[in-house]
Formats: structure tokens, C-alpha cells, sequence
């Protein structure tokens, strides 16, 4: 849609879209995320757990609408007409890309459970050291 721009200001353009789209979803997820480890009573799980799939799908559907706005994507997307959100699914990606995990959030969503990701132990012990 934004094509007709420079292409140095649309990535500008792009990067803050996603920083701004960022800045306002986290702190929500966080907020609940906090209540849910705060409040581990099975009733307040039951309520909390759609809320936080619900207000991270809506950030990726944010991450979606801004990718559209600013990116000439075609997509060419095979083999996920049968797929169905009550399934289990192990999606394996080798992050040729930093867009990685926002395709497969962009494609999947809706079509599977959440996406749930697992990090290596060193990342761990790398981060706690930062």
C-alpha cells in the first residue's frame, strides 16, 4: 500500500510500526502473565489463558496488518488448508531470517494453537548473564 515511499523510509516506517505495535502489546501480556504466576487458583487460570491467546493474536494480527502496509509480500503457502486449531503441530524453523517467527506467526495463526517456543539452554544461561 505504501510502496509509492523511499524505500529507507518505509523501512523506518516499518521498524517503528513494529516497535510501537510492540511497546504496547508487551506490557498487557506481561500485566496478565503477572496475575496468572500471582493468582495460580485453576479458576483464574481457566479465565486467563484465553485472555492472554486472545491479546497475543491480536498482536500478531497487528504484526500482520503493519507487514501488509509496508511489505510487497506474495505469499505461496502449501499444505496448511487441512490444518485445525484443536490439533497438535510441531513447527520446526531454521531462522534463515529475523522475519522467521513473524511468518509463521502471520500464516498460523488461527489455523493452529498459539505457536509455543522452546530456547536452547545456553540463551539462557547467556541472558540471565546481560
Amino acid at each position: 500500500m505504501l510502496h509509492f515511499l523511499p524505500p529507507p523510509l518505509l523501512g523506518i516506517l516499518a521498524s517503528a510500526l513494529l516497535g510501537l505495535n510492540s511497546l504496547f502489546w508487551v506490557p498487557v501480556l506481561l500485566v496478565l502473565a503477572l496475575l496468572k504466576l500471582l493468582l495460580p487458583h485453576p479458576a483464574v487460570r481457566l479465565r486467563l489463558d484465553p485472555l492472554l491467546v486472545r491479546v497475543a493474536e491480536a498482536w500478531i494480527a497487528c504484526n500482520s496488518g503493519w507487514m501488509a502496509l509496508t511489505q510487497r509480500t506474495t505469499w505461496d503457502v502449501q499444505g496448511i488448508d487441512g490444518l485445525q486449531r484443536r490439533g497438535w503441530y510441531l513447527v520446526n524453523c531454521n531462522h534463515q531470517t529475523w522475519a522467521d517467527i513473524l511468518v509463521l506467526q502471520h500464516l498460523l495463526t488461527g489455523g493452529i494453537p498459539l505457536l509455543k517456543f522452546f530456547l536452547k539452554q545456553q540463551l539462557i544461561s547467556s541472558c540471565s548473564t546481560c
